[in-house]
């Protein structure tokens, strides 16, 4: 990979990066009934009589001893709901995609009913006979324009059986991440708010989609980091050898070791015994170390005579013929041994063997003496 290839892996890592992040991922936002950015508590304007207590805001701080309806707040979120009457009324304002709104039903309750950006929305009514059923879906509404405003309103009425109490406790909303804020606009944040509640997130289906950015990039920077960092094909030549680099050396290479080839001298005609007899000893010293056969010259005598020796024939040394070994076809004996040590000690060897070859053969007889001519 080229370095301009390289440099441009910081920039692709951090693209990614600022794509993945500016994706917006839904978020549910819990909203408290105490958060007046959020909500409104009011009565019914267009219906008389006015209620004499619109609504209780309870809180641990501030409960409502003459509501009828005390429920356990250990069931109820942040321990805070809003108690209303009949008539009483109300309204959500917000910006996202799905909206939520929780209450506590109770036996003999309102009825509630709804309405979403003025269009008539499903009444609620609990007709159990549970006392208190906590955390109950009041209302709901989904695929909404999350760029816009949207509100819903309620109203309470009392019902046949003189039901006419109703307890809400928050809402939920479902926004984009990377939106700023999630109040509606022309209005404060919700921590700007003096009764402004903690607002709590969960993260919805946000775990696939972080999982999936992050598979990504992992699997970007596993391509990119084979690709940098694999090896590297050795070039060729156009025979298709490799081309040898200076100062490195083949460990599969052996340089085969050729010996010096032994001198061999032929004896030429009218050479001296002593000569043919060394250049022979030589050779077979060369080839083979071995003792050397041969056979002892013939001795021939005479009656002795006065004053005489006995006469001796002798023979050619140049004529034995020494029983020389086969020749050394084996691959074995080929390539003699490499070492100095182990060279120095044949070399020693042989050399010793073919001096005292050379001192036991020049020991010639004496030369041949012709007895005197006999007196007549």
């Amino acid at each position: 990979m080229s370095a301009q290839r390289l440099s441009r892996l910081p920039h692709l890592f951090l693209t990614l990066f600022i794509l993945s992040s500016a994706r917006a991922a839904p978020t549910n936002i819990t909203i408290d009934d105490t958060n007046s950015t959020y909500f409104t508590w009011t009565e019914d304007p267009g219906i008389a009589p006015v209620p004499l207590l619109p609504w209780a805001a309870i809180t641990p701080l501030s409960p409502c001893d003459y509501c009828s309806a005390q429920p356990q707040t250990t069931d109820i979120y942040n321990q805070t709901w809003h108690d209303g009457g009949n008539n009483s009324a109300g309204s959500f304002t917000f910006q996202g995609s799905a909206v939520y709104i929780y209450g506590i039903d109770l036996d003999n309750g309102a009825n509630i009913s709804f309405s979403l950006d003025g269009n008539v929305a499903p009444f609620h009514y609990y007709a159990g006979s549970e006392q208190f059923v906590f955390k109950s879906l009041f209302f709901n509404a989904e695929d909404l324009t999350a760029s816009v405003n949207h509100t819903v309103s309620w109203d309470l009425h009392a019902t046949k059986t003189n039901g006419s109490t109703g307890l809400f406790d928050y809402a939920i909303i479902t926004v984009d991440e990377d939106v700023s804020s999630t109040s509606p606009s022309g209005t404060t944040a919700p921590g700007q708010s003096s009764t402004s509640s903690v607002t709590s997130k969960s993260k919805s289906k946000r775990g696939p989609i972080v999982g999936g950015v992050v598979g990504g990039l992992a699997l970007i920077a596993s391509v990119a980091a084979a690709v940098i960092f694999r090896p590297r094909r050795q070039s060729s030549n156009v025979d298709g050898e490799p081309k040898s680099r200076p100062g490195r050396v083949r460990a599969n290479y052996v340089e085969p070791f050729v010996g010096p080839a032994p001198a061999v001298s032929t004896p030429t005609s009218g050479s001296g015994a002593e000569s043919k007899m060394r250049t022979s000893f030589l050779d077979v010293a060369w080839n083979n170390p071995a003792p050397l056969t041969y056979s002892a010259p013939t001795i021939t005598s005479t009656p002795p005579t006065t004053n005489t020796l006995p006469v001796q024939s002798t023979t050619d040394v140049s004529s034995l013929s020494p029983t020389l070994p086969l020749a050394a076809t084996d691959a074995s004996s080929s390539i003699p041994d490499t070492s100095p040590t182990a060279s120095t000690r044949l070399f020693e060897s042989r050399l010793a063997l073919l001096e005292a070859q050379v001192n036991e053969h020049l020991v010639l007889p004496p030369p041949y003496v012709p007895p005197p001519p006999s007196e007549a």
